[in-house]
């Protein structure tokens, strides 16, 4: 693209953060950059000096230099090499070269800390390339980036992220999977149980992994207070929004999506919705109790790995429908004494696209 350099961009970051550079770099490569990443460079590193190799690759031969900012971006040894070579190119350049992506509450260290950068953890990956693509090409930037059609765009990582960040990312993850099942867990302030949950990182990481990788989990809280900024805790560390007033937030979340106008809800519940080719076409409510910090977490690892094992058999099976997928799960769930309520599609049509799903009202929100 850029033929003054060698690459586009080069992606610098700890190892702790490869699942992300792999992501953007798949990415970028489908959509026609130049990039370099080490796992894709490996027969020109092989057997190179690389303190030599790594100072002249991000100090001459790429336009930009994208940093995956972590706390252990700043303790290794290599990515140390990368950053000083980069901090002098950087200084030498009349124009911005490097471009930090934060992945947790970490700096570059060198860099001015006025320096803009975009945070994964309220962007995701997919957003982070647009923006790349519109930096490096301008107008001729495609208007709908292209996904790789075997790529499984990694979670983002623990924080919060605006609607329309994470609209984009519920788009892309239905676009590109035949099947997809997320859940909802939604509770108010008198469950503050929840609330303390998911604030806390251990438990966090052992509700991630009962979710397994194909299932992806979400959180609403309904709030009374009127000065909350317009985010929402996610078990996959992200947020939507929170409601700025007392109001049946969520019931009236039902309502837009299902058509139900006087859906009630008690808190806490989990709605499990599925959705196939882009279209939610199964959903259900499976009301939960409340409890200590500790029997919340027993509750909800339970109800995550019941739901990932049956969507394992499913795959395993051949993954056929939706249908097929919710056989499978109610079987599971009422035999471990679920209740589950159905919440019907409006007018019992299957096809409400994804973008219906996610269209809240700004009056809600």
């Amino acid at each position: 693209m850029l033929e003054e350099y060698e690459f586009d961009v080069a992606i610098s970051f700890a190892g702790s953060e490869r699942v992300f550079a792999q992501a953007i770099h798949a990415i970028l490569i489908e959509n026609g950059l130049r990039v370099f990443l080490d796992d894709a460079n490996q027969a020109e590193i092989w057997g190179t000096n690389l303190v030599e190799y790594l100072d002249e690759l991000y100090r001459e031969r790429a336009k930009y230099c994208l940093i995956l900012v972590s706390r252990q971006y700043n303790e290794r040894i290599y990515t140390n090499v990368e950053r000083r070579s980069a901090l002098d190119r950087m200084i030498q350049e009349k124009q911005e070269y490097v471009l930090p992506v934060k992945v947790d509450d970490a700096w570059i260290q060198g860099v001015p800390q006025a320096t803009a950068y975009i945070d994964l953890r309220t962007k995701g990956v997919v957003t982070i390339c647009d923006l790349l693509l519109k930096k490096l090409l301008g107008s001729k930037a495609p208007t709908e980036i292209e996904i790789p059609p075997d790529l499984r765009i990694p979670r983002i990582p623990f924080g919060h992220i605006p609607g329309e960040s994470l609209k984009q990312y519920f788009i892309e993850y239905c676009r590109r999977q035949p099947v997809s099942i997320f859940g909802v867990l939604v509770y108010d302030e008198r469950t503050a149980e929840y609330r303390k949950l998911l604030r806390d990182n251990d438990y966090w990481d052992a509700l991630d992994l009962a979710s397994g990788p194909d299932f992806e989990i979400f959180a609403i809280r309904d709030a009374i207070q009127a000065a909350i900024p317009k985010t929402m805790e996610m078990v996959t560390a992200a947020s939507l929004s929170r409601s700025l007033s007392r109001t049946r937030y969520y019931s009236k979340l039902l309502a837009d999506i299902f058509g139900e106008d006087d859906t009630s809800l008690a808190y806490p519940s989990v709605l499990i919705f599925l959705v196939e080719k882009g279209c939610v076409s199964h959903s259900r409510l499976i009301p939960l109790r409340r409890g200590t910090v500790e029997e919340v977490f027993l509750r909800l690892q339970q109800l995550f790995e019941l739901i990932a094992s049956g969507i394992k058999d499913w795959k395993s099976g051949g993954g056929q429908s939706t249908h097929n997928l919710w056989e499978k799960l109610k079987d599971i769930l009422l035999e471990e004494n679920y209740t589950i309520y159905i919440q019907s599609l409006v007018d019992n049509q299957i096809e409400i696209s994804i973008n219906e799903l996610l269209k809240f009202r700004e009056a809600q929100i």
